[in-house]
């Protein structure tokens, strides 16, 4: 009975847990799903940081070596907000740190192949010239 309503009305079922938990109700908290939602917390913070960081990246390198002067603005537009978002989400869980940096090697890789597959005339640097420290790639301004 306790899983009919997480399968049919989400929203109504966390208000009845929340309830549950407030009334210190131990005997009817559905406590399968209460663990599997705050496991997907978690991951949806990590998730969502290494999209930030992939977005980052791409921008980064447009901005440094795509050649477009018309695109320019835009790009340094993107980087500033992936930039602030990913500092909202490490100043909520400062533990993001050092899972950011640890995937930073792999997201450079994804995001200078997108970069190469979208603009494959363009000369793009085998290694990572941005850093592998998520505050130089919060802070540092990669271009002239």
């Amino acid at each position: 009975m306790k899983n009919q309503l997480y399968e049919t009305d989400f929203v109504r079922w966390t208000e009845e847990q929340a309830q549950y938990i407030q009334q210190n109700d131990l005997e009817s908290i559905d406590w399968q799903n209460i663990q599997e939602e705050i496991s997907a917390l978690g991951r949806g913070e990590k998730h969502e940081l290494e999209n930030r960081l992939e977005v980052l990246l791409e921008h980064l390198l447009k901005r440094g070596y795509i050649n477009s002067a018309y695109d320019n603005r835009g790009w340094e537009i993107t980087i500033k907000e992936q930039r602030k978002q990913i500092r909202r989400l490490l100043r909520d869980s400062p533990s993001l740190k050092n899972y950011g940096e640890a995937l930073i090697p792999e997201i450079w890789q994804e995001a200078r192949s997108d970069i190469q597959d979208i603009y494959p005339t363009t000369p793009l640097p085998t290694i990572n010239p941005f850093g592998e420290s998520l505050d130089q790639l919060l802070t540092v301004t990669f271009w002239q």
